[in-house]
């Protein structure tokens, strides 16, 4: 070993800037197997299941693409729990915000239905 070189110690995770090392508690706290969306630095979205957790990465089995996808902490951007389904653009939308508009639209048609039932004359 060269006189004043560092080491890591064996089996201690690799010092990751504090986005990643926020990343990567996340990812930590899911289940294997669990659903996730994965947000990356480069714009782009993964959603689907995780598979492993590493020191410096994780892998989930993608459900669009069907294939399993390594990401390394560094390139996400941020991780959230669930994925929803495809919308009408055919990007897939959080499942909050599913619940929103339904509840958005129940509440517009009880709108109309009591508009409705008040301004009946009879």
């Amino acid at each position: 070993m060269p006189a004043g070189g560092a080491q890591t110690p064996t089996g201690a995770q690799p010092p990751l800037g504090s986005s990643a090392a926020q990343v990567r508690t996340e990812v930590q706290a899911l289940p294997i197997g669990g659903k996730l969306t994965v947000n990356m630095l480069d714009g782009s979205e993964y959603y689907g299941n995780l598979s492993s957790i590493e020191a410096d990465s994780f892998s989930i089995r993608e459900v669009d693409l069907k294939k399993v996808l390594t990401l390394r902490y560094e390139e996400v951007k941020k991780v959230r729990k669930d994925y929803g389904r495809r919308g009408f653009g055919g990007r897939r939308v959080h499942p909050r915000t599913n619940r929103i508009a339904a509840v958005l639209i129940l509440a517009a048609l009880l709108g109309i239905v009591i508009g409705a039932l008040l301004s009946d004359k009879s």
